[in-house]
């Protein structure tokens, strides 16, 4: 929606890799053909995971006990994440004190967590 579009992409962004569909914007066919998009549930297992520069995990981490948010966040960092990749939680989520090998970007209006580039980033 242009609400969605509105918290944090610059408006060059917007155009440029989305294109309006009535009163939605969708990301534009030549680079959704690039992105595998899944729906995948944290709690079973992760084999059919590929490695991946960017994980979308917004306002997921909320729903699970402090233990498992960690337990994920570093499956993610050494099973998912390419080193120097990109995981982007809800605004309310974070991965201080349960994997702090994540380097806290701030993006404009948008925070990251950077998987690290290390030798050691898989420890």
């Amino acid at each position: 929606t242009q609400f969605e579009v509105n918290r944090g992409l610059p408006a060059p962004l917007l155009l440029e890799h989305f294109e309006q569909v009535g009163r939605d914007w969708v990301i534009r066919a030549d680079l959704r053909s690039l992105i595998d998009f899944r729906v995948h549930n944290l709690m079973d297992s992760w084999t059919d995971i590929p490695s991946c520069d960017i994980v979308l995990l917004r306002n997921v981490l909320i729903y699970f006990t402090v233990d498992v948010k960690a337990q994920i966040l570093t499956r993610l960092r050494k099973d998912v994440l390419r080193p120097g990749g990109a995981l982007f939680l809800g605004s309310s989520e974070t991965t201080i004190k349960l994997d702090d090998s994540y380097e806290r970007e701030k993006y404009e209006r948008t925070v990251l967590y950077r998987a690290p580039t290390g030798v050691d980033s898989n420890d």
